[in-house]
C-alpha cells in the first residue's frame, strides 16, 4: 500500500482498526485499476471512494434503501431507512439533502423527516449514510414536490486520526456531546461542508441541526456551547466551544475551547484551552492550556501550560512542560523540557531540560544537559556542560570540583568548596579561629573566574562574602576579591596562593585591629569600617 500510494501520488485513508498491514498478502499478479486490486485483497464487504488526493477505504457490508412517503405539506419529506438485502429498518442513520446540507437522523424505527423550503422545479439529491453501510444517495425529480433551490455546498474530507473520537470519549465530551452527534461522525467518515454562520444555544440545539458536528462556519457563536466541524474566521461562546477538526483565525470562550483538530490563530479562554493537534498562533487561557502536537507561537496560562510536542513560547503563573522547548519558557515555580534547542529558561524554584538550552535563571535549581550560555541559579546547577554556572554548589560533568583548607589575613582557617564548569565557578566555605580569647566562625558565598587553566598552572579571581559570628550577638561583614595563581601537582592535588583586597564592616562591639594592611579605615556610631589589604593560601584536592 505504501509503494501504491507513493507511485500514484495519493494517501490511502480508513481507520487503524480496520486492516492488519502485517497479514500476509498472496497474489499471482494484477493489472487493472487500484479500486480492483483492493476488491482483490479486501473482499466486497469493502467500499472504495476519491476524495481530493485520498482513497478511503470503509467497511460496508451492508447497502441502503429508503421508502420516501408524499407528505401534505410541500416543506416535508419523510421516509423510512432499510436494509436493502433483508428489508429490516436501520436506526441512527444519517440522512441529509446535499444541496442544502437540511439532515435529520432515523429513529429506532428507521423513520426520519426532513424539513425546508423548496422551489417546485428543483432536484432533490438526498444521501443516506450510515456506519458499515455503503454510503447511498438518490436523485428525487421535480414531479415530487420537494426541495430547495440553493447553490450546493462544497464538501471536504479529513481523514480520521481518532482525534474527534479521543474528544467525544474525553470526560468532557462524554458530558457535552450528545448521541447523534456521535452517530453522524461515525455514519458521515470524515465528510464535511461549508457554511458562512451559525447559532447555537447548546450542542444539538442548533440553527443547523444535528448536522452542526459536520458543518465548517465562517462565523460561529455559541450562547451557552455548541459543537461544530470547525470555524475559519470568528468563534464566540459565552461558555465553551467544542470543534471536530480545525479552528482558523479567532475563538474566544468564556470557560474553555476543546479542539480535535489544528488551531491557526488566537484561542482564548476563561479557563481552559485543549487542542488535539497543532498550535500556529497564540492560545491564551485563564488556568490552563493542553497541546497534544507541536505549538509555532506561544501559550499563556494563569496556572500551567503543557504540549507533548515542541513549544516556541510558555509563560504561566506556575508551571511549563513540554516536549521540546525552542525559544522561552517562564514560569512562577518550574519549567520542564525533556529537548531544548537553545531556549531560555526562567522559574522562581526549577528549570529542568534534557537537551541544549541557551540560559536557565531559578530561585533553587538548574538542571540541563548542556547550557551555551549562563545558569543562575539561587543554589545549584546542574549539568553535563555549562561554562558559566552562577551558584553556590555547581555539579557540571565537564567542569571542575575541589575541597580545598586555607587560610588568610584574618586568621580564618577555612575549609571550602569549590563547583562550576569551564569558566565560572561558585564556592560555599566555613571556618574557625580564635580571637582575643573568642572563638568566631566563619560562613563564605562567592563566585570565582578561571582567568586561564593550563596543564599544571593557573589563575583564578574570586569574590566572596563572609559573615563572622560568635554566635553571641557579635557579627563581622566582609567581602573579599582575590587573584590566586594555583600550581597542580599529581592528579587531585593544587597550592593556590595570592594577594586578596577587602572590605569589612566590624561591629560596634568590636575591639580588635584591622587584619592585613590597612588602607582605609572610618570609625562611626554603628562601627569601624575598613579597607585592607591581605593574602590567601591553601591546598586543593581534585575531584
Amino acid at each position: 500500500m505504501d509503494e501504491l500510494s507513493q507511485e500514484k501520488g495519493f494517501y490511502f485513508s480508513y481507520q487503524s482498526s480496520l486492516i492488519d498491514l502485517d497479514e500476509m498478502v498472496t497474489i499471482p499478479s494484477y493489472e487493472g485499476q487500484v479500486a480492483g486490486f483492493l476488491r482483490v485483497i479486501l473482499g466486497e464487504d469493502y467500499e472504495f471512494k476519491e476524495h481530493d488526493k485520498y482513497l478511503i477505504i470503509k467497511y460496508a457490508p451492508g447497502k441502503l434503501d429508503v421508502d420516501l412517503i408524499e407528505g401534505k405539506k410541500r416543506s416535508i419529506l419523510r421516509g423510512k431507512v432499510r436494509d436493502l438485502r433483508s428489508g429490516e429498518a436501520v436506526p441512527f442513520a444519517s440522512v441529509y439533502e446535499k444541496n442544502t446540507m437540511v439532515s435529520s437522523l432515523s429513529d429506532k424505527n428507521g423513520d426520519f423527516e426532513l424539513k425546508y423550503k423548496r422551489e417546485p422545479d428543483d432536484l432533490v439529491w438526498l444521501a443516506i449514510s450510515k456506519e458499515e453501510y455503503r454510503d447511498t444517495s438518490f436523485v428525487i425529480l421535480p414531479s415530487v414536490d420537494v426541495g430547495l433551490r440553493g447553490k450546493p455546498r462544497k464538501l471536504r474530507f479529513y481523514p480520521e486520526d481518532g482525534a474527534a473520537e479521543a474528544m467525544e470519549n474525553s470526560a468532557i465530551g462524554r458530558l457535552l456531546i450528545g448521541f447523534r452527534q456521535r452517530v453522524q461522525r461515525l455514519n458521515l467518515g470524515g465528510f464535511f461542508a461549508e457554511s458562512p454562520m451559525q447559532v447555537s444555544l447548546t450542542p444539538g440545539l442548533s440553527s443547523q441541526g444535528v448536522f452542526n458536528s459536520q458543518m465548517i462556519n465562517n462565523f460561529s457563536l455559541n450562547i451557552f456551547g455548541g459543537y461544530t466541524a470547525g470555524v475559519e474566521g470568528l468563534e464566540i461562546a459565552g461558555i465553551f466551544n467544542i470543534n471536530q477538526k480545525d479552528v482558523k483565525a479567532f475563538q474566544v470562550a468564556g470557560i474553555f475551547n476543546m479542539t480535535g483538530g489544528d488551531v491557526d490563530g488566537f484561542q482564548v479562554s476563561g479557563i481552559h484551552n485543549f487542542v488535539y493537534g497543532k498550535v500556529n498562533g497564540f492560545q491564551v487561557g485563564g488556568i490552563y492550556n493542553h497541546v497534544k502536537e507541536d505549538i509555532n507561537g506561544g501559550q499563556v496560562a494563569g496556572i500551567y501550560n503543557f504540549s507533548h510536542g515542541s513549544s516556541d513560547i510558555q509563560i504561566a503563573g506556575l508551571l511549563n512542560k513540554t516536549n521540546q522547548t525552542n525559544v522561552l519558557q517562564i514560569a512562577g515555580l518550574s519549567n520542564q523540557a525533556i529537548h531544548s534547542t537553545g531556549a531560555f529558561q526562567v522559574a522562581g524554584l526549577y528549570n529542568y531540560s534534557q537537551g541544549e538550552v541557551s540560559f536557565q535563571i531559578a530561585g533553587l535549581v538548574n538542571k540541563a544537559e548542556n547550557v551555551t550560555g549562563a545558569q543562575f541559579s539561587g543554589l545549584i546547577n546542574i549539568a553535563k556542560s555549562s561554562d558559566y554556572p552562577i551558584g553556590l554548589i555547581n555539579l557540571i560533568e565537564d567542569g571542575q570540583k575541589s575541597l580545598s583548607v586555607g587560610i588568610d589575613e584574618t586568621g580564618l582557617g577555612q575549609i571550602i568548596f569549590r563547583s562550576g564548569g569551564g569558566k565560572l565557578y561558585g564556592l560555599i566555605g566555613t571556618g574557625i579561629m580564635e580571637q582575643s580569647e573568642k572563638i568566631m566562625y566563619g560562613f563564605d558565598f562567592g563566585l570565582g573566574l578561571h582567568i586561564f587553566k593550563k596543564e599544571k598552572t593557573g589563575m583564578d579571581f574570586e569574590f566572596v562574602n563572609r559573615q563572622t559570628t560568635d554566635f553571641s550577638g557579635l557579627t563581622n561583614n566582609s567581602s573579599f576579591f582575590r587573584l590566586i595563581p594555583g600550581y597542580k601537582f599529581g592528579n587531585h592535588f593544587k597550592l593556590a596562593a595570592g594577594p586578596s583586597i577587602g572590605f569589612t564592616a566590624f561591629d560596634k562591639n568590636w575591639s580588635d585591629p584591622t587584619p592585613g594592611y590597612v588602607i582605609s579605615e572610618r570609625t562611626t556610631t554603628n562601627g569601624r569600617n575598613s579597607l585592607h589589604a591581605g593574602f590567601y593560601a591553601g591546598i586543593q584536592y581534585l575531584f
